[in-house]
């Protein structure tokens, strides 16, 4: 009975205060909150600008390489074991590799997936990877174990997906950045000291906005 008495009393003030003009603030009703606007991803790395530095952990395969020797032209791939278009880039990969030889072909891995529990044997697995591909994966492999190389190189040019390639001619410049399965053209004019002139610069960005 008191319980009633009281719900009672409540109600009739609401009704009192609700006459007299005034409002009874009711609970918000749930809503989900407002997602804040995602900012759009800063570019600072495109073709023309000084290409980054080499930071490795290890050189699975092949000599090591510490700076872009002028004069010179490279090819820095990013991919990574569990993705299944960076497997199928590695005999493509290893094709251009053979018929520049004048070029370094590097691969680094900065992907590859660091389990949630247990031993981090990413090292371990890439290198078994590697060994087993044997001539099929013919150039230079490094490890990027904490993404340093990943940060200052694809998320600086706004590369959200691997594989994607990156060549750098001979001034140390980048000259062109897109998959490696489209890069046969825009590489052999790049090694001969020539611009880009085919449709591989779409896969360029271009004044820092995605395509």
């Amino acid at each position: 009975m008191p319980a009633l008495k009281s719900r009672s009393i409540v109600l009739a003030s609401a009704v009192l205060l609700a006459s007299a003009g005034l409002v009874v603030a009711q609970p918000a009703a749930d809503k989900p909150a407002e997602k804040p606007a995602q900012k759009e991803r800063e570019i600072t790395l495109k073709v023309g600008d000084k290409a980054p530095a080499i930071k490795v952990d290890k050189w699975i395969k092949g000599e090591q390489v510490t700076g872009f020797e002028k004069g010179r032209t490279y090819v820095v791939e990013f991919w990574a074991t569990w993705c299944g278009p960076c497997r199928a880039s590695i005999p493509h990969l290893t094709e251009l590799q053979k018929q520049h030889k004048d070029v370094t072909v590097i691969g680094v891995t900065g992907s590859e997936r660091k389990p949630a529990s247990g031993p981090d044997n990413r090292l371990e697995n890439l290198e078994k990877f590697v060994k087993d591909q044997g001539e099929k994966m013919d150039y230079r492999v490094a490890y990027d174990s904490d993404r340093e190389m990943v940060k200052e190189w694809m998320d600086a040019s706004g590369q959200a997906g691997i594989p994607t390639a990156f060549i750098v001619d001979g001034e140390g410049k980048i000259a062109w950045i897109g998959h490696p399965l489209k890069m046969d053209e825009p590489l052999k004019q790049i090694a001969s000291g020539k611009p880009v002139t085919d449709d591989g610069k779409k896969d360029q960005k271009k004044d820092g906005k995605k395509k």
